[in-house]
């Protein structure tokens, strides 16, 4: 999608239940519109404005009032917390010093954005290196750019690290977490170490999920898919390009010949396509719950299925690869995401690779993988070097037996 070009807002897009963040409204989406695009350019105080604007005449229409009310919170935490360009870090930290400073406090509700609230681990748990931070995702540089109409994604950098985790408590409504707070520099100097250290001993994990406010049960996909069409299609291949070049680069690594690579939801299909290109070599099988979805993947995957994911349609222990991207917030429930992992273990032949990451917040941890038999964990995150910043990304790897 080129920049400063937003999507229709089709029956597709309005039939998806999660964190979508657009107007419905035909008389709103005008200034909308023109306030991302403000933004885009850097025009803040002006998009501001416009958006501002856009609440004022919202003051009927109840669901755009609260997506705009949100968005306005969310640019002002972006511009409390944005590090500048130019800030230098720090050469060390001193834990004792940042653990003595006064705590504060991170509220949020558990019916709006309790996914973007985050832990950021470096060193092993249990050990003396080990230190927990607090993390909350500020608005994404995609959405600012006009290429994804959600407000955040899966890239984490140094502007969303908020401090030392101390404490949490989850009410019936919000959820809030107390931390140390960390300056800027020192902010810096965490997401550099990880970046030099390639990821090492660090994990994201996005320990609360969303609920409906109606039902507080979690948010999820329908359970017969989604509805698909040329903008809910680009919606959902927009914001993955660093995933894709970091999963070819991770291919390379492992110097697999000729791989049998699987996608148990292969949504259109683009996914596996990036790869195929990469690896000419591949041989691509995708499958999807979605018979539309499969259709249309059809045209880009060498082998597609429709069908559940809980009953995998590929041979046992014939993958290369599979790549699990969604046992995530919004697309599955947890318990249900603990279900599929089982699930498609069987999938993947001795020496081969479950490659688990997405879009928006995996619903495991490395808990959950390192509990796993005949498995070897190898890793929790990626790792974006030229921008300084890191995704989810857990790899492991079938025992030879």
């Amino acid at each position: 999608m080129a920049d400063n070009t937003e999507p229709a807002i089709t029956e597709a897009i309005v039939s998806y239940d999660g964190i979508f963040k657009g107007m419905y409204d035909e008389s709103l989406r005008k200034l909308f519109h023109e306030g991302r695009k403000l933004l885009s350019v850097g025009e803040w105080k002006q998009g501001k404005a416009t958006f501002s604007q856009a609440l004022e005449n919202a003051a009927s229409v109840e669901k755009d009032r609260k997506t705009l009310t949100l968005i306005l919170s969310e640019i002002n935490r972006y511009e409390k917390y944005k590090i500048h360009p130019g800030t230098e870090t720090v050469e060390t930290i001193s834990w004792e010093t940042v653990t003595s400073r006064k705590l504060c406090r991170l509220d949020e509700s558990i019916f709006e954005l309790p996914q973007s609230i985050f832990f950021l681990d470096i060193g092993k748990p249990g050990q003396l290196n080990h230190v927990r931070l607090l993390g909350r995702k500020i608005l994404s540089d995609l959405w600012i750019k006009f290429k994804i109409p959600e407000i955040h994604c899966s890239f984490v950098t140094a502007d969303m690290i908020l401090g030392v985790y101390q404490d949490e408590r989850v009410s019936e409504s919000n959820v809030t977490v107390f931390y140390n707070p960390m300056t800027n520099p020192e902010k810096l100097y965490i997401m550099d170490k990880i970046r030099k250290s390639n990821g090492n001993e660090a994990e994201l994990i996005f320990p609360f999920s969303l609920l409906r406010e109606t039902t507080r049960k979690e948010h999820c996909s329908p359970p017969e898919g989604w509805i698909i069409d040329d903008a809910f299609a680009i919606m959902l291949g927009c914001g993955e390009d660093r995933i894709r070049q970091y999963t070819i680069e991770f291919l390379k690594s492992t110097n697999l010949s000729k791989p049998k690579l699987y996608d148990p939801a292969c949504s259109t299909g683009v996914f596996l396509s990036t790869l195929k290109k990469a690896f000419p070599d591949s041989y691509t099988i995708g499958q999807d719950l979605s018979a539309q979805m499969a259709a249309i993947s059809r045209e880009r995957v060498d082998e597609v299925h429709c069908g559940n994911a809980m009953n995998p349609l590929i041979e046992a222990g014939t993958a290369d690869a599979v790549f699990i991207r969604f046992l995530n917030s919004e697309v599955v429930k947890t318990k249900e995401a603990e279900e599929l992992l089982q699930a498609l273990l069987l999938t993947v032949k001795n020496g081969g690779y479950i490659v688990t990451f997405g879009h928006t917040p995996v619903l495991l941890s490395s808990s959950n993988f390192k509990m796993l038999e005949d498995f070897e964990y190898k890793q929790s995150v990626g790792v974006a070097v030229e921008e300084s910043g890191i995704f989810q990304y857990y790899v492991i790897q079938k025992c030879n037996s």
